[in-house]
């Protein structure tokens, strides 16, 4: 069966004509920072689940793996590969691997399916269903911050909530709309451990020091983002190479471009309109 739906095209254009209408409002910093605190604080509880599932391609399987099995009867693990294969998002010993993280760690349940043995069914567990809304919700009360009318309380306390955002959501994941591709420079973070905490980390150590020459602790920044302080260097090294930023390490110093200012605010809010997208399946008015 395809995965790719003759509304991509339109779709795409909907969650850009969204973003817009995000980047522009004037809060956008504070929203950005109200994600990330969230975030942070959800981090914590397991860094290395969260730093593993923020990875871009392991993100995109993750949503994936959700969005198949809400809007497909009989989900398989032959589903997922041949969705990974086509967009040659890891290597099969790779998701392998991946998949049987997320088994071993009580997030998916795997069975025979039983009209054909041979077949692998599976189904996300109540765990990961509950990480999952927590993750989703670290994205809600910015939602709320910058949209005209947004009804916190109703999509915080909606029930089943995943399985209704998924149904939504999967039009994106399944017409292959990913946001790292449609914004330049953010896949040098978003493919590496915790490169989703390192970029918003530098971002907004340069709004709280007010301006692009930011004096970064690496130290403390390793803390945070749950990644050795060499990880952040190495991050930063390859970034450095598409001259978004400069590292000048004799005085602890990661000198900003305003181009990677503008990148992470475009991700953050092709990101938050994606959300935005998946939240339309849920009958209320998301402004």
């Amino acid at each position: 069966m395809p995965f790719i739906s003759k509304k991509k095209l339109e779709l795409e254009t909907k969650i850009i004509q969204k973003s817009i209408e995000f980047r522009e409002r004037d809060n956008i910093n504070e929203a950005i920072k109200r994600h990330y605190e969230l975030l942070h604080k959800l981090y914590l509880t397991n860094p290395l689940y969260f730093k593993t599932i923020f990875k871009a391609n392991r993100f995109i399987i993750g949503s994936a793996i959700l969005g198949i099995y809400y809007t497909r009867n009989g989900s398989t693990f032959k589903d997922i590969k041949k969705f990974c294969i086509a967009n040659d998002l890891l290597s099969i010993n790779a998701l392998d691997s991946f998949l049987l993280f997320l088994r071993v760690g009580g997030r998916l349940e795997v069975y025979r399916d039983e009209s054909d043995k041979r077949k692998l069914n599976y189904k996300p567990t109540a765990k990961a269903l509950s990480e999952t809304k927590k993750m989703i919700n670290t994205m809600l009360i910015p939602c709320a911050m910058l949209s005209a009318e947004f009804d916190l309380a109703y999509y915080e306390n909606y029930q089943n909530f995943v399985p209704a955002f998924f149904k939504s959501y999967a039009e994106i994941t399944l017409n292959r709309i990913f946001v790292h591709d449609m914004v330049p420079g953010s896949g040098d973070f978003l493919s590496r451990d915790g490169g989703h905490m390192i970029m918003f980390n530098l971002y907004l150590e340069s709004i709280k020091q007010n301006t692009l020459d930011v004096n970064y602790n690496f130290l403390k920044a390793s803390f945070s983002c749950g990644v050795s302080r060499s990880h952040i260097k190495r991050c930063l090294q390859a970034v450095e190479q598409n001259q978004l930023l400069t590292i000048v390490e004799s005085k602890h110093i990661v000198s900003l471009t305003p181009a990677f200012m503008q990148m992470v605010r475009d991700y953050f809010a092709l990101y938050l309109a994606s959300v935005k997208h998946g939240l339309t399946g849920m009958p209320a008015e998301t402004g």
